[in-house]
């Protein structure tokens, strides 16, 4: 109720608030720059904002979401902040809007006002930084990109191929980007690159190690060298280099292949931190080269012969005991794609034609802002649906028992399909830290999902005297691979994902009171637990849209990497209702702050068709303290003491919906001496609730694990052989 009123306030205030409501995130735009110019574009994030200039002489910029009161005092607005502030001054007539610009990348403008013009909508538009000066891309298709729909977020891209390392496609300030999990990451694509073309991509590179990201452009030589499994060859023939480290932007041009490190003649130091924007265009026998909006190369460029392919190479300058995944260097918004005559012709420019006369205040006066009219905007082109498929190398060994080298070798072949898989998916919880017998692992999981990995090849074999290792490339098919991960996730292994949202911040903090009590709750109960909180790959805004428009299947690819069959997923939101000094009426001023903190949460759990809501909940309770972090803590810490009865009951239907019985046969048993040792030795397995004697060799278990974990402890008891096992059964022999 208290926002309803503010949001009252802010538009009787500043009544141009309403004109502009009507622009909306997805919305597309034609911005009108204050010279006349127009650029098109895509509403990425709409913040209701209030410009001030204070008294005191400087601009301020205040989300409206940070404001909990406006007065006014004739001309004079005056604004309290959660935080404590308060801002005098008269009002300055703007919102701002997050654009993407397509070539000219992603940039903050503030809009006045707006006027129907057909569609899009015509914006009157002071702008911000809109400076790019840099030719856009345009041709009859896109050859490669890396967007929004062909970089899913938290997987793979079906056409880029993985030559060494890890990667997932990851969102960051509005655009798609490759994030790398390893330093010495290659990634590359086949081309068949001819004629004039443009290529634009952003960068970001952050500290420690310095890392960087190399993109190249390579002739045939270099594609066989890559495809064979050369790694290193990425860098020793190519065209065109093009390099972004954390402080500085390195590029070289050659029409004859040479030398990555031979080929630098250009170099720009840049901000760290920051993305920077690059845009290469190769057009009547030259390539010219813009870093930002400026042009800093322009000459001959004509290829001795085609290029093949484009890759990319991720590493850091200096080793630091960061990982590499927590500041790494990431490239995307990246677009390749043919250029013609039709667009290198400069597009006509079209002046604005002037607004309906509305009651909006005259706008300040902004410094002229130069801005190309871009081509349209090059639709990717139409192609048959493919099966995604990513090629990863894994290695495997096994022992040679009793002579049998044979076994060995199917054994070792199999652990080196499960590594290539957990590499190509990016899990951090070993297959081989649960499982003993591969092969009949490989058996069950054919029977339950058929192929994950395919067209495998034995890359090397080494044979020791009491070993085998070796060494495989295969095509990992992530779906049928996921199905198989959920086929060994461990029921009793929960993952644990909890955002915090407070005005204007969302953000994840592993020690509050309500994350610290629900791990407490599930260690207590003899879980493992895996906090996703301290996880740099988690970004809580993503979480926080997941929970609000239940997308729960996009966390499977977490739940898959530690291997957990379980999720909690939450948010907790603090909501000030009071502040110290407020006036509560009757001239009576609050004491305390007054914080009300409250938590939706799931109960997720997989199966088959993917994740299911087993069940939810919704609390909330209130803290009071002299200031505002003190009274959210005491809220958070009330909340805490709520959960614990809350969620409780809710754990144990989980665990009762996993007991499972077991039928365990083992062949050979011939007293009931033997047989009662085998009964006992089941019994001490973890999560064994009950064993039934059938007869001789025969037991009904029941259990409240995934059976493979069953077979595995059955592997590991001394007297006894694991012969095969299924989702109901166990057959072992006893030797």
């Amino acid at each position: 109720m208290g926002l309803l009123i503010l949001f009252a306030v802010f538009l009787i205030a500043f009544p141009w608030a309403q004109e502009l409501r009507g622009l909306v995130a997805g919305q597309k735009v034609l911005l009108i720059t204050a010279k006349g110019q127009k650029v098109t574009g895509t509403i990425l994030e709409a913040t209701e904002s209030v410009e001030v200039d204070t008294d005191l002489g400087f601009k301020a910029k205040v989300k409206l979401s940070d404001v909990y009161k406006i007065t006014t005092e004739g001309k004079k607005y005056t604004l309290y902040t959660y935080d404590g502030k308060m801002i005098t001054g008269n009002s300055h007539h703007s919102i701002w809007f997050k654009v993407d610009l397509g070539t000219f990348g992603v940039q903050e403008v503030k809009i006045d006002r707006y006027f129907p013009s057909g569609n899009p909508k015509l914006v009157e538009v002071v702008s911000a930084g809109v400076s790019a000066t840099g030719p856009p891309a345009g041709g009859g298709g896109l050859i490669f990109s890396i967007d929004r729909t062909t970089c899913p977020t938290g997987d793979v891209m079906e056409d880029l191929h993985i030559l060494r390392g890890s990667y997932e496609c990851a969102d960051f300030q509005g655009g798609r980007w490759i994030k790398p999990f390893d330093a010495g990451l290659v990634l590359y694509k086949p081309l068949n690159l001819t004629g004039d073309f443009s290529l634009e991509f952003s960068y970001v590179a952050f500290e420690p190690g310095c890392p960087f990201v190399a993109v190249s452009l390579f002739p045939e030589k270099t594609l066989k060298k890559l495809q064979s499994g050369h790694s290193s060859n990425l860098g020793e023939e190519t065209f065109i280099v093009l390099t972004g480290s954390c402080d500085s932007f390195q590029a070289g041009i050659n029409s004859s292949p040479k030398g990555r490190d031979a080929l630098y003649e250009y170099r720009r130091n840049t901000q760290k931190g920051t993305p920077h924007r690059v845009v290469l265009t190769v057009g009547n026998g030259r390539a010219t080269l813009y870093l930002n909006g400026r042009k800093i190369a322009f000459e001959p460029f004509r290829p001795t012969e085609p290029i093949r392919g484009i890759g990319f190479y991720f590493y850091r300058r200096f080793a630091t005991d960061k990982p590499f995944a927590d500041y790494p260097a990431m490239v995307g918004n990246l677009k390749l794609a043919p250029r013609t005559a039709d667009v290198q012709r400069p597009a006509t420019v079209q002046k604005a034609q002037p607004p309906p006369a509305v009651a909006t205040p005259a706008l300040p006066p902004m410094p002229e802002t130069q801005v190309q009219a871009p081509a349209p905007v090059a639709q990717p082109v139409e192609r048959k649906a493919e099966v995604k498929c990513i090629e990863s190398v894994g290695v495997g060994e096994a022992s040679v028992l009793r002579g049998d080298r044979a076994s060995a070798k199917a054994e070792a072949l199999a652990r080196a399909k499960w590594d290539a898989i957990e590499k190509a998916l990016g899990v951090t919880t070993s297959v081989k830290t649960i499982v003993q017998n591969f092969s009949l692992l490989d058996e069950v999981i054919k029977n339950e999902v058929g192929g994950f990995i395919r067209d495998v090849r034995i890359l090397k074999e080494e044979n020791f005297e009491d070993m085998v290792r070796v060494k495989v490339r295969g095509c990992v098919y992530p779906k049928e691979a996921e199905k198989a991960l959920s086929l060994i996730s461990s029921d009793t292994t929960f993952s644990v994902i909890i955002v915090t949202k407070r005005p204007g911040v969302t953000e994840f903090d592993e020690m509050n009171p309500v994350t610290t009590e629900l791990v407490n709750i599930l260690n207590q109960q003899g879980f493992k637990v895996y906090d996703f909180a301290g996880n740099p790959n988690v970004n809580p805004y993503d979480i926080e849209n997941i929970i609000s428009q239940r997308r729960f299947i996009a966390l499977r690819a977490y739940m898959s990497r530690v291997l957990s069959g379980a999720m909690v997923v939450g948010k907790v939101e603090l909501i000030p209702s009071t502040k110290a000094g407020q006036d509560v009426g009757y001239g009576i001023r609050a004491t305390f702050n007054v914080v009300t903190a409250r938590l939706n949460y799931y109960l997720l759990a997989r199966d088959k068709q993917g994740l299911r809501i087993v069940a939810s909940g919704s609390l909330s309770a209130m803290g009071r303290a002299p200031n505002l972090e003190d009274a959210n803590f005491k809220a958070m810490e009330a909340l805490a003491r709520r959960l614990g009865s809350d969620i409780m009951g809710k754990i144990e239907r989980y665990r009762a919906s996993k007991s499972k019985v077991v039928t365990v046969v083992v062949r050979g048993v011939k007293s009931t001496t033997q047989n009662f040792s085998i009964k006992e030795k089941l019994q001490r397995i973890p999560w064994v609730e009950s064993v039934e004697d059938l007869g001789l060799g025969k037991f009904r278990v029941r259990y409240l694990e995934n059976t493979v974990y069953l077979a595995n402890a059955v592997e590991r008891i001394p007297d006894l052989q694991l012969i095969r096992f299924s989702p109901t059964e166990v057959e072992a022999r006893l030797l």
